[in-house]
Formats: C-alpha cells, structure tokens, sequence
C-alpha cells in the first residue's frame, strides 16, 4: 500500500491590483472586519450557483451547485457539489460585484472529472492579498463552473460569510442520507436507483487516485475512474453510478462482504471495509421555492399607512413547507414531510437588486424530529431572490397583499 503527503503546488494567482483590494476592503462591513480580527479564526464561506447569474454569455438554465470555502490563513479548503449541470473542468474564484466580470484569483478545479461526479473536495494555497479581501468583503468574489457545454462559464454566484462552521463534506455529499459506513468512514454509500450507487469517497496522505469501486474477491462495482489520477489537491470525491442490478442488491443485503477500494497511480491500494451501519453525517440541501409568496399587511407608519412584512407562504422542493411561526412576530420555519424542521434568525442582510427581496443567511435551530431532512442544518441561506418586494404608496389599514417571489434555500449543517 502506497502512503504519503499530498504535495500541493503553487497555484497561480492573478495579482489583485491594488485599487480592488483597496475597493473591496472599503466595501466590507464593520461586523465582517470585526469578526476576522483574529487570524486564528476559521472563516467560512458560501455561494449559490445558478446560470441565470452569469454576466455577459448565457449559462446552463437548469443548473445550479454550491461552492463552500473553509479559510484558515493561506489554506483554502473547498467542497463544490452540483446538479443538472455536466461535469465541470474547471473552477474559479473570481474578484467581482454581482452583475460584474473580474480577474481569476484561485483555481479550484482545472481537469476534466470522472463522469460519474457530482462533487470534489479539496485544498489549496490563496495568494494573502487575495485571502484579505475574500475575508473582507466576500460578496465582492464570485465561483463559477466551466464545462464543455458553457465554456464561458455554466453557473455563478457570489459568496456569502457564514456565522457558523460547517463540515465541508456535508456540501461535498449532498442532501440524502448515507446508509451504508465504512471501517474508516472514508465511503458513505447509499443506493441512488435499483442500478446505481451514489458515493462519497475521502482521503488523505495518499497518491491521486485513479479509480474507486466497490469490490469482493469477485466481482467489482467500478464508481469513478481517471487514469491520468485526480488532481493533486484533491480530497475527496462524491457521485452517482450505474452498478449491476444483482451486484447491487448482494452489497445492499451484505455490505460486511464487500470493501470502499481506492487505487493510485503508482499500484497502491487503499481498502476499507463496508459496514450496514448508517453513518450520522451532515448534510447540504438546495431546495427552490416551487411556489412562494411575500404576505404583507398595511400597518400604520408614523402617521401615513404602509405594507409591511405580515407573513410568508412558499412551498420549496423536496415538498418543504415555509411560513413564518407566527404572523408579524415570526420567525421564519421550514418543515420537512419528515417532521424534521427549522426555524431562522437572520445575521446579515445582503441586497439583491430593486426589485428583489434581499439574501439572507440564518442562524437556524432545530424544531423538529432529531432525524431527517433538516434535522442536521445549523445555517439557512435565501439566495438568488427574485421579486417580493413590498407594494408601495398609500394602502387601506388592514388590507393585506401576496407578492409572488422566488429563491433559492440552502440549509447546511
């Protein structure tokens, strides 16, 4: 078995000029500078990618993903997860206002990946003037993906500073809960299909892989393959495959039979294994709003009348119901069909444009079952809003309006 540090090389930064350090350091918050003060703090980030975002060449229609970063000093960790969006070969953090096109200033994919993924995970090195006005002011950076359909870039989003850490590989596994462990936890496996196995593999202190299976003596369940290996920086990698019908069901029934094995490119083998235990594991969900409205009511405002905030009705997918506790006093809820739920205090307040009700990112506390859905979530998200603003001008005492709205929620844990 082959073992040894991952060497991670220089990556090349494009150098922030000076007039957007000094732009972005002047645009962030008091309460942003506050919180980094101290250099021994982790900093946690966040983007909502979608392809309506993109600036100046269409992106993918349907497509969205996540990008979470993890900063500590000159070390970026990352976990990217997407969905309806082919394979990407690249990804960047760009310096950039929503609306606006800048620099790269940090590769965090570049290679085309195994075609059965739907995430990678890793870390690399951020030049310290580019970390600083990340820190500063991170809704002034954006990620996007590139893949062969949108080379100009499939998806985008700006990012978004967290109140709380979060485990990267929540982000890098998705939403569904895991069902299969290994003896390690290095594989979280559950079956996707009656022919197909969704897997997250992680790892460290060995060469790039260049495969991951599912194996006994006989037969194999082949889940990703590179023969050029993953790149260096690499840590873990999360996806879907097809995998025979029986094959699947004789590792559904057995697992204890079966071992999570990854090859490098230099012959060594690194095996773990299976265990029928479900690991307790966080999870990262994107759920849009289906249909959702902003409920105002007209209230008296300093002697003239106003709409404002009454309540909020949206039904989200994976059929999360959204509403406020109480109408005016709130706080805002989220209840899965599993009686798992959540409820939210906003930290910041980020706007998104006339028009569009602002982003938020929630403090969220658990309300419901201790198993489920949301049952692991600790941030709230509302991004990439559209509509929802209050009505404006005189309005009758009482009346009530719905105004249509749209966003995307992330719930992380």
């Amino acid at each position: 078995m082959l073992f040894r540090t991952l060497a991670i090389g220089a990556v090349a930064l494009t150098a922030l000029l000076p007039a957007a350090a000094a732009a972005a350091a002047a645009a962030a918050s008091s309460s942003a500078a506050a919180a980094s003060s101290s250099a021994a703090d982790d900093v946690y980030l966040v983007a909502g990618l979608r392809g309506a975002n993109q600036v100046g060449t269409p992106g993918d229609p349907d497509g969205l993903s996540t990008v979470a970063l993890k900063i500590s000093g000159t070390e970026v960790s990352f976990a990217i997860r997407w969905d309806k969006v082919d394979v990407p070969k690249s990804a960047h953090l760009h310096i950039g206002a929503k609306g606006t096109n800048g620099a790269i200033q940090l590769d965090l994919i570049d290679g085309q990946l195994p075609r059965t993924a739907l995430g990678v995970a890793g870390t690399t090195k951020a030049d310290p003037a580019v970390v600083a006005a990340l820190v500063a002011n991170p809704n002034g950076f954006y990620a996007d993906l590139h893949n062969a359909a949108f080379g100009d870039g499939a998806v985008r989003g700006q990012f978004h500073r967290l109140n709380r850490k979060i485990d990267l590989r929540g982000v890098l596994h998705g939403a569904d809960q895991a069902t299969i462990s290994s003896s390690n936890d290095g594989w979280w496996l559950r079956p996707a299909s009656a022919s197909s196995m969704a897997y997250t593999a992680t790892w460290s202190g060995i060469l790039p892989p260049v495969s991951g299976s599912i194996e006994r003596v006989s037969p194999q369940a082949e889940l990703f393959e590179d023969p050029d290996g993953l790149q260096p920086n690499l840590t873990g990698i999360a996806g879907e495959a097809p995998v025979d019908p029986v094959l699947l069901r004789g590792i559904l029934a057995a697992p204890q039979n079966f071992a999570g094995v990854l090859r490098s490119l230099e012959g060594g083998v690194v095996s773990e294994r299976l265990s029928p235990k479900a690991p307790v594991h966080p999870r990262a969900l994107t759920a849009d709003v289906l249909l959702g409205a902003q409920i105002y009511a007209c209230t008296q405002q300093g002697g003239t009348t106003a709409f404002t905030q009454f309540d909020v009705s949206a039904k989200l997918r994976r059929s999360i119901d959204h509403s406020f506790v109480q109408p005016v006093a709130g706080p805002p809820q989220w209840v899965a069909p599993d009686h798992s739920a959540v409820r939210g205090t906003v930290v910041t307040r980020t706007p998104n444009g006339a028009g569009n009700i602002p982003e938020l990112v929630l403090d969220a506390t658990q309300a419901g079952a201790g198993t489920g859905l949301l049952a692991q979530a600790t941030q709230i998200l509302r991004l990439n809003t559209k509509g929802g603003v209050a009505p404006t001008g005189t309005c009758t005492l009482g009346k009530k309006a719905s105004v249509i709205y749209n966003a995307d929620y992330l719930f992380l844990g």
